[in-house]
């Protein structure tokens, strides 16, 4: 996948970034202290090892009240006025109105049916952006009580209900892992920011038959360790999206670099 963000979006961009005030809307950050992590990707620049600076990441998924504030703020990306080159007949298709879930749908659970470029401009909004697989994969290694919990294959094995309302994060209650963040390993997948370079066409992850990692099984021989089945699940769906698609279990969170 060889898709890159259009000439246009990457003009307005910065002023995207700095315009206009932040709007928190009681958003809990936690601090990510960075560090050397063995990701369970097989990067090829250090074997899988890679180091992460420090970030700040939304403590939940940004939720349907908090997006349609944005809305209200930002009225060009309701799905009556949004371009047809960053929008789909799939974004926010569920809500009742344009800008409104409507009584039927949690105010507080995560917003789902965003597009990738919705979800870049909420998170610019709020002077943030969306993290990297590899930013996201290095909190959602956490446990309850560990910063990187994967050595416990008991922790591990219940990532295979991610995505689905059996997932070990999927109640709202749910206790945080060790970095105060909730819902990693909840019923929705969340947008990277860096989503389209996970595959490409040909060898991005050191396979000879480039074509095999267009299909689930063979994507996750891309991997330094299947096993870690909440990453392997994702990097197999973001991998196959564009920026306009969306999905009902597909939601987001921000990301904050810090100085």
């Amino acid at each position: 996948m060889d898709w890159k963000p259009p000439l246009l979006l990457l003009a307005l961009a910065p002023a995207l970034a700095a315009a206009g005030p932040q709007h928190d809307e009681g958003i809990a950050w936690r601090a990510i202290p960075g560090g050397d992590f063995r990701s369970s990707v097989r990067f090829e620049e250090a074997a899988g090892t890679l180091p992460v600076a420090s970030y700040a990441l939304m403590e939940r998924p940004v939720s349907n009240a908090q997006f349609a504030a944005f809305l209200a703020r930002q009225p060009r990306w309701r799905r009556d006025r949004a371009p047809s080159l960053f929008s789909s007949p799939g974004y926010l298709g569920h809500w009742a109105q344009a800008d409104a879930p409507g009584a039927a749908i949690d105010p507080h659970a995560p917003v789902v049916h965003v597009t990738w470029y919705a979800a870049d401009a909420y998170c610019r909004e709020q002077g943030a952006r969306l993290p990297t697989f590899l930013e996201w994969e290095y909190a959602a290694a956490a446990g309850p009580a560990r910063r990187d919990a994967r050595g416990d294959r008991g922790w591990r094995m219940r990532q295979v209900d991610d995505g689905t309302p059996r997932a070990m994060d999927a109640q709202a209650d749910s206790p945080a892992n060790a970095y105060g963040v909730r819902g990693l390993h909840g019923a929705y997948w969340e947008w990277s920011a860096d989503f389209a370079s996970l595959l490409g066409e040909g060898d991005r992850r050191g396979q000879d038959d480039g074509d095999n990692l267009r299909y689930c099984g063979a994507t996750a021989l891309a991997f330094s360790d299947p096993g870690d089945y909440g990453v392997v699940k994702r990097f197999v769906l973001l991998s196959a999206l564009q920026p306009r698609d969306t999905l009902g279990n597909l939601g987001f969170r921000c990301a904050r670099s810090q100085p």
